[in-house]
């Protein structure tokens, strides 16, 4: 690899975001939050499986580079600081005590057998988080009006930070495939449709970070869509880099 790769990072403060919200904040009636409780709960246990999910790749030698790890270190720190926003959120409109929840979350384990097809390799990893990522990028920007709904403007902006910083942990994992992998350029498409057609299919998620669209917000046109989308921006900068 010839050219230096350093992965991109969003600065914003969660703390700032959160300062002085407390319970009082919340809008929505008890009832409201009894409905919106599994929602919130998919959105933070998602986040949280991403220890999950950098533990099972990093506990395999699949013969990473130094770049990869890099690109996974500043995704995983993000991925921490979500967990920690939408904990603090889910507390506060249900009510439960933080440390109950966290520790609902430390008792998941991820099930990797069935996607593990999907992991043989950096490459393959990073078109998988590209397209995960982008789907993410999607569903937290729908999401922004009804954790708005919820109480404070705080909530949403709180949304729109997790949605622009997928956004860029999906540019972080194109710019390292173009950098790394373009002679893999034709190969692109058939390891998008692997998961795509994975992510339709799947009936039930296993907390392994990637893929958990099997609820009701996404059907299989969007992941096609996104699918698409991520072919062709993928293989549009490595065409780039190639000509360079």
């Amino acid at each position: 690899m010839t050219t230096t790769y350093v992965p991109r990072q969003r600065e914003w403060s969660l703390d700032s975001l959160l300062d002085g919200v407390s319970a009082a904040d919340v809008t929505c009636s008890k009832e409201g939050a009894r409905a919106a409780e599994p929602r919130l709960w998919i959105d933070l246990a998602a986040e949280w499986d991403a220890r999950l999910l950098q533990g099972h790749i990093v506990e395999r030698d699949r013969g990473f580079s130094a770049e990869f790890h890099a690109f996974l270190r500043a995704w995983a720190e993000d991925e921490e600081r979500h967990t920690e926003g939408l904990l603090r959120l889910y507390s506060l409109v249900t009510g439960e005590a933080a440390d109950s929840v966290r520790n609902r979350l430390m008792a998941r384990v991820g099930d990797f057998r069935s996607v593990e097809p999907l992991l043989d390799g950096e490459f393959e990893v990073l078109v998988l988080l590209a397209y995960d990522e982008a789907m993410s990028t999607a569903g937290y920007g729908e999401d922004i009006p009804f954790y708005r709904s919820l109480g404070p403007a705080a909530f949403g902006r709180l949304l729109r930070e997790l949605k622009n910083d997928e956004a860029m942990h999906y540019r972080n994992a194109v710019e390292l495939l173009a950098l790394a992998h373009s002679h893999r350029l034709a190969e692109v498409p058939d390891v998008v449709a692997r998961a795509v057609e994975f992510d339709e299919a799947q009936e039930e998620y296993r907390g392994t970070f990637v893929l958990d669209h099997a609820t009701e917000q996404f059907d299989g046109a969007r992941m096609e869509r996104v699918g698409h989308s991520v072919v062709r921006t993928i293989q549009g900068r490595m065409r780039r880099q190639l000509d360079r």
